[in-house]
């Protein structure tokens, strides 16, 4: 099974909707048993049938879902190359400078697993954009799709990311 990274953010944020989810999943089945109370013939009651496949269905698989990140997961700050402070090569965790052929700078950091905020310049590990840019070292050439055309940026440089937690930079 592969590992899915998270920041302690990011494990703190599965672990909050893994609660909301349960409480979700006790007050559907509380609607449920009012629902019943109402009606004697389940088979028509549309409301009925909306809850109890929430009940039953989506809400488990979410849940299922969002444990089996938790019981296979890796904290990016505790990683080697975070705490020991390798910044030759792109990796998780990193905050990239990049700068194309007219000095414009674009900088982008790399997180875990449903962690991207574009307002921030953050992107999910798993994204096509941090893909094009792990493993690459710096002063290597990137094309990065801008407006539908390939652009070239040269890796600047690499830091530990502002937005990890309780990491020295």
């Amino acid at each position: 099974m592969k590992s899915t990274y998270l920041t302690k953010k990011g494990l703190l944020r599965i672990k909050s909707q893994i609660a909301t989810l349960l409480d979700d999943i006790r007050e559907c089945n509380r609607r449920i048993g009012y629902t019943v109370s109402l009606d004697n013939d389940l088979r028509e009651n549309p409301e009925f049938m909306a809850l109890r496949t929430k009940a039953e269905y989506e809400i488990p698989n979410k849940l299922a879902e969002l444990n089996k990140i938790l019981n296979n997961h890796i904290i990016i700050e505790s990683m080697t190359h975070i705490i020991e402070k390798h910044n030759d090569i792109v990796n998780l965790g990193h905050k990239v400078t990049l700068e194309d052929d007219n000095q414009n700078i674009k900088v982008i950091h790399i997180l875990g697993y449903d962690e991207s905020d574009p307002l921030n310049n953050i992107v999910s590990y798993l994204t096509p954009m941090a893909q094009l840019l792990l493993e690459q070292g710096i002063d290597d050439i990137v094309e990065i799709p801008i407006s539908g055309n390939l652009a070239e940026f040269h890796v600047k440089q690499i830091e530990v990311s502002d937005f990890l937690s309780g990491v020295q930079k």
